[in-house]
């Protein structure tokens, strides 16, 4: 037997031995030569020859292979303050053994959790925040991927930290239900994501034989659950997952820093050899997931307002295509928005918004679908099959011209010009496309730093065979919409919960072509917007002051100019702030601003589409009294773009059918905010609610979409070019003759009245006033699982550079500590961060968010305890750590930016706030360079500790699940926000009816010393609620105990703590047991729409109507009065448009009205003069009289309220005066000009009747005399 043995190792040596030499042949064949190490002398394979790379790019790369067959990819970039490091694993979701879908997912979590040579949990992430850098990980179908970016000085450090996750990771066994709770938690955190939901769907609905139909994500059901029911160690099966498939023959490694090349090949060679080669690690004839399910229609329900199609076609492997890419020719084709093009049709015919398209491919040549993903609209919803129709006749129109090499040469000199004159991506995102796109096995190693190039060369036949699979037997569609009227959908998509419904597709769509011949398709001709002059007009100059000129400064406008002095490229940026006269600021104003935004961009399509397939972007983005333009790209061709956009502003008139098609959008918009995962809703619009002036809640917005009119926006237009002044910014390629110019061209086209600074609307910041808020509210849609806090701080002052790295500092030092506290340890969620942002001229936030199944109560109790806990992290933080962080921190703005873009928006932020402070960044570093320990601290006890800021300002956010009962007004105010979260503890493990005043005594009645007392009574308690035979205690978790201890430190700690705020705005709200002020929703439509007037200028012979939805019994009322009393009609209408009153020929009125029916009540006025007529009108809808019905209040509020609706309608009134005033003094002005112009005609006149006179009169005499 033991010589069996020997000769068995024998065999595996050799057999082993020869494999190498063989593939170390095979490498030496393809290029690769032996090297060794400058230090140690390691042996390695180099890559020697010619790397395909830009002129542009002056960094050093080299391509090398390790002994155990890794490939790595080493760049040295000296300019480069940030390093970077990725390793991709050529192993996914793919490799899941169907019983544990989700195994490669888990898999990328526990590898954070400690190596044999660095085992503390959370180690290396505690080294990343030191260094201030980012990590991450994520899994796709056939690849892992994990990745950091870091200070310089910090990438030994973290590449020999990193290399350990693949050389001896130790997976622990406690960290396992941790982070199977962790897969869990994000799992259910895309639960009402519609991408994904859709995505899983056709994944579902694909070949069961195939991993593609697997569930990716997984969840405590796929892994836990599936490994109990079969007898498994989900950790044996963990390691058994890594040690068959990571191997280093399937990864790929990427490093980036400001070392020389030898510094980093001996890096990568010392610390990633020790990975074990295992051979290939997995490989499987897949197919073709859609094999079996091509010609089905999906139905399928979507959560959010909208509409959607996708096509899927099945298409064999691109990989080997990787030069010609000839899935970018068709995109390019599809994604066209000019004349003859798909969209173009689509929209004509209002069945599509958008149409997009992209394909999913593997790093194994398996297969490839392409999808067509077309945004409808209700119309094209109702008309799906015309829609397929329109999409086959137009793949038809494709295929039968066959590849168009104008069109590929237009793509490829785009193309070239960029790779040219490339630009420099972010050390992150360097590394990420050389590791992942390394696993394409027909790249050759010479093409590896063309990754970023997506044409290289035209391929006739390649096109063509591309073509050949568009044909209407090889697709399948997938419809989502939130109902099908008429339609069951009756399964249930296992993962998501999501309703379904598979049929096969009409023989109409799978036997033949759609339409074409009607549909007036035509493919693209030669686009204008293609640069022929590329230029460059302006010298390197290091050492140049990065800071714009003022160039012209006047009443009208003022132009910035900077030239590239740093980039050598042919690239602009040009960017225009437009700011005009509006006379009022009301939510409907801001709807409008809105609409037009996304109406430019509807009737602009062609042109922005052109422009964009040249290399340049546009935007265009409409405010509250002002419009920002910013072009960007190719130099030679921007200011045409400029002129044509700010030409078609000018002289658009709204059509009523595309108005209607963005009101429809714009609706879907705000109804899917809803719909968004709860922690972005409190950082988004939300945050911006509380904060900014000019801001208003999406369900105030959605309201006042209803009273939008076609007139009104055109209204908005007109004001535009009125009385108006620009801040005009060119900078790049531009020589200062071009921007003066520019500048030029741009006025003549603008021709409005200069507009005075006091008359410039600005969206100021609010001063939100000292005191501690709740702002606790439900969540619209009934489906989401977790809910979600957001904490915000509010700290020092924005335009302090001080106070900026100070707070800066204090969200990297927290950050680290709030997510291994809280997601790690806590297991409250899968999103956990701390985050700080500034409001230009405003307040600092500093702010934390969790997002979790737990109530809100109890992840804002838990964040408090970790507010007042954390100050000692801060005091052992040393002075070396401190040091060290903001030396990352000076690297990081000292980083060389990459681009012409990158720049001019750095320098375009202080023209646009008005500070013109172009040193911010320069002035932080200097702050950096001497911040120490005590700065950090101070600022802590002065804003941010609850127990020693003198004037504490925080506001709690909170969005409650409908899954977790909401708490009422009158607990938020009888019971401390702590009791509230012991009592949604108790009712999440089980027990139900606990009252909370029970709960009260216990607190009360026990002190911190005596936890274990409190909870045996706190267990006795829940026992009276439970069967004689339950174990209450046993069955309490460790959160509720959790609670329990909080509330009892929160009773000990508010008994020494007054409440911070003496602001009389916090004095009148309802104030918690623990000193917070409640703020309620009503309350917040109060203060931003209540008592708002609204001024419209009606046209001759027009009429406007607005819209007020009311119940039975609903009180309304309305006042309104016209400029100079000139008479209007009014009418009151029923919900069923009858008339209730009728007001004819009057210059002002009132009226009052209690509703007999539930309906949408309108209000019209009638202007049947030649001319036009300002109309002032006020109305009250019944949610302020329900308001001060519902709300107890003592006589002195309620002569406050009064006193303050009274000064409200005042200025309202003062408001109407104002504008009516400036309307009056239009007209004035206007008259003038006419009356000038009439008194020059007349003297043009009298002028030529006299000359011809005298002239009439010497001929006369003239003549006389020779006779």
């Amino acid at each position: 037997m033991q010589k069996h043995l020997w000769l068995w190792i024998l065999v595996v040596a050799a057999t082993i031995g020869i494999y190498r030499y063989s593939d170390l042949q095979q490498s030496q064949a393809s290029g690769f030569v032996a090297r060794k190490t400058a230090l140690k002398q390691l042996p390695y394979l180099e890559f020697t020859g010619n790397l395909e790379k830009s002129a542009g790019d002056q960094r050093q790369h080299v391509v090398i292979k390790l002994p155990n067959n890794l490939l790595a990819f080493c760049s040295s970039d000296p300019n480069s303050t940030q390093a970077a490091g990725a390793l991709s694993v050529n192993i996914g979701s793919f490799a899941d053994p169907p019983e544990l879908q989700g195994l490669a997912h888990f898999l990328e979590h526990m590898l954070f959790m400690g190596t044999e040579k660095y085992p503390q949990e959370g180690e290396y992430v505690a080294h990343i925040k030191k260094y201030a850098g980012t990590y991450n990980a994520f899994t796709s179908v056939d690849t892992t991927t994990y990745f950091f970016g870091i200070a310089n000085e910090a990438l030994e450090e973290t590449l020999d930290r990193f290399s350990r996750f693949f050389i001896d990771p130790l997976l622990p066994s406690d960290s396992v239900d941790r982070e199977l709770h962790a897969v869990d938690s994000e799992h259910k955190g895309n639960l009402q994501n519609d991408m994904r939901r859709e995505f899983q769907i056709q994944r579902t609905l694909s070949n069961q034989s195939h991993p593609f139909s697997y569930y990716s994500g997984g969840n405590l059901k796929t892994l836990r659950d599936s490994a109990q029911q079969l007898g498994w160690d989900i950790r044996e099966k963990l390691l058994w997952f890594y040690n068959e498939y990571y191997s280093a023959d399937v990864m790929k490694l990427s490093i980036i820093g400001n070392y020389s090349i030898d510094e980093l090949v001996e890096w990568a060679v010392d610390k990633f050899s020790a990975i074990e080669s295992k051979g290939k690690a997995w490989s499987q004839e897949l197919g073709h997931p859609l094999s079996t399910q091509l010609g089905k229609l999906i139905r399928y329900q979507m959560l959010g307002d909208a509409y959607q199609m996708t096509l899927e076609f099945a298409l064999p492997e691109l990989n080997s295509m990787y030069r010609s890419r000839p899935d970018l020719y068709v995109q390019r084709l599809l994604e066209r928005r000019t004349s003859g093009s798909l969209l173009h049709f689509l929209r004509a015919k209002q069945w599509a918004v958008d149409i997009d398209t992209y394909s999913l491919s593997t790093g194994w040549d398996s297969f490839n679908i392409f999808y067509i993903s077309i945004s409808l609209t209700p119309n094209g919803f109702e008309q799906y099959e015309a829609v397929l129709q329109a999409v086959l006749g137009y793949l038809q129109v494709v295929v039968s011209a066959g590849p168009l090499q104008h069109l590929y040469e237009e793509m490829k000199a785009i193309n070239d010009l960029e790779y040219r004159f490339y630009t420099y991506p972010r050390a992150t995102r360097w590394v990420l496309q050389r590791s992942m796109g390394s696993h394409n096995q027909h790249i050759a190693p010479r093409d590896l730093l063309l990754l970023e190039k997506k044409t290289i060369e035209f391929n006739h036949s390649d096109i063509l065979e591309f073509m050949t699979y568009f044909h209407p037997q090889n697709y399948r569609v997938s419809i989502g919409a939130q109902h099908f009227p008429d339609v069951e959908l009756s399964e249930i998509e296992p993962h998501y919960g999501t309703p379904y419904r598979v049929d096969s597709l009409p023989s109409t769509l799978v036997n033949k072509f759609g339409l074409q011949k009607t549909c007036n398709f035509s493919l693209p001709k030669p686009n204008k917007y293609i640069p022929e002059d590329v230029h460059v007009v302006g010298k390197i100059q290091p050492n140049s002051a990065s800071k714009p000129t003022l160039l012209q400064k006047t009443d009208s406008h003022e132009l910035w100019f900077k030239q590239d002095d740093q980039f050598a490229q042919p690239y602009g940026y040009i960017r225009v702030k437009l700011a005009f006269a509006q006379p009022e600021k009301l939510p409907i104003d801001s709807v409008a601003a809105e609409l037009l935004t996304s109406y430019l961009e509807d009737v602009m399509q062609s042109e922005l589409g052109d422009a964009e397939l040249a290399g340049l972007d546009a935007s265009v983005s409409v405010k509250i009294g002002h419009v920002n333009i910013k072009v960007t790209g190719f130099s030679a061709k921007l200011s045409v773009l400029l002129e044509t956009i700010l030409y078609k502003l000018k002289t658009l008139v709204i059509d009523d059918s595309v108005f209607q098609d963005n009101v429809i959008q714009l609706n879907q918009t705000y109804q899917n905010e809803h719909y968004k995962q709860p922690f972005r809703q409190l950082k988004g619009r939300q945050l911006e609610y509380i904060n900014r002036e000019l801001s208003w809640h999406v369900d105030t917005l959605e309201e006042q979409l209803s009273f939008l009119t076609i007139d009104k926006l055109q209204s908005l237009v007109d004001l535009m070019f009125n009385r108006a002044f620009a801040k005009i910014l060119v900078s790049g390629n531009f020589e200062e003759v071009d921007a003066i110019s520019i500048s030029s061209k741009l006025q003549s086209i603008i021709g409005a009245q200069p507009l005075a600074e006091d008359k410039q609307i600005t969206n100021r910041v609010v001063d939100i006033e000292p005191g501690h808020f709740i702002h606790a509210a439900k969540l619209t849609d009934t489906s989401f699982v977790n809910g979600a806090v957001s904490t915000v701080i509010f700290c020092g002052k924005e335009n302090s550079a001080y106070d900026r790295v100070v707070v800066d500092m204090l969200e990297q030092i927290i950050d680290d500590p709030l997510f291994d506290e809280l997601r790690t340890k806590e297991q409250l969620g899968y999103v956990v961060h701390a985050a700080s942002r500034g409001y230009s001229n405003g307040r600092l936030l500093l702010y934390m968010v969790a997002q979790s199944e737990v109530s809100p109560a109890y992840l804002t109790e838990r964040i408090d305890r970790f507010i007042r806990d954390i100050r000692q992290h801060l005091l052992d933080y040393s002075d070396r750590d401190i040091a060290s962080l903001a030396q990352s921190m000076v690297n990081a703005r000292s980083e060389r930016l990459k681009s012409i873009v990158q720049e001019a928006a750095r320098l375009w932020k202080p023209i646009d706030s008005g500070t013109y402070k172009f040193d911010k960044n320069a002035q932080e570093i200097l702050q950096l360079q001497s911040i120490k320990k005590q700065d950090l601290v101070h600022a802590w006890d002065m804003y941010v500790n609850p127990g020693t800021a003198v004037n504490y300002t925080r506001i709690d956010m909170q969005l409650w699940s409908t899954k977790t009962r909401f708490p009422t007004l009158d607990e938020l105010k009888s019971y401390p926000v702590s009791i509230i979260s012991l009592s949604r503890c108790l009712e999440k493990d089980g027990i139900m009816g606990v009252g909370i005043d029970g709960l009260s005594r216990i607190v009360q009645d026990f002190s911190t010393d005596d936890i274990d007392g409190a909870f045996a009574e706190l267990s006795n308690l829940a026992s009276s609620m439970q069967n004689a035979t339950t174990d209450a205690a046993a069955t309490l978790s460790d959160r509720t105990k959790t609670a329990l201890k909080m509330a009892l430190d929160a009773q000990a700690t508010n008994n020494s703590l007054p409440s911070k705020d003496g602001s009389a705005f916090a004095k009148q709200l309802p104030l918690t047991p623990d000193n917070r002020r409640i703020i309620e929703d009503i309350i917040l439509g109060m203060l931003a729409s209540y008592a708002a007037a609204y001024t419209t200028i009606m046209k001759p012979a027009s009429q406007e109507c607005y819209y007020e939805r009311l119940k039975t019994g609903s009180h309304f009322s309305i006042t309104f009065e016209t400029a100079s009393k000139l008479p209007i009609d009014f009418m009151l209408n029923d919900a069923h448009r009858n008339p209730i009153y009728v007001m004819p020929h009057t210059g002002e009125g009132s009226y009052s009205y209690t509703s007999t029916g539930e309906g949408r009540y309108s209000y019209c006025f009638t202007n049947k003069a030649p001319h036009e007529i300002v109309v002032n009108f006020n109305p009250h809808g019944p949610e302020e009289e329900a308001y001060l019905a519902t709300h107890d209040a003592t006589p002195a509020e309620n002569e406050v309220r009064k006193l303050s609706h009274n000064v409200e309608e005042v200025k309202d009134h003062f408001n109407f005066m104002l504008f009516r005033n400036e309307v009056h003094d239009q007209s004035v002005s206007d008259t003038q000009k006419r009356m000038f112009h009439w008194a020059v005609l007349q003297v043009l006149a009298l002028a030529g009747v006299c000359g011809w006179q005298i002239y009439y009169v010497r001929s006369l005499f003239k003549i006389r005399g020779v006779v």
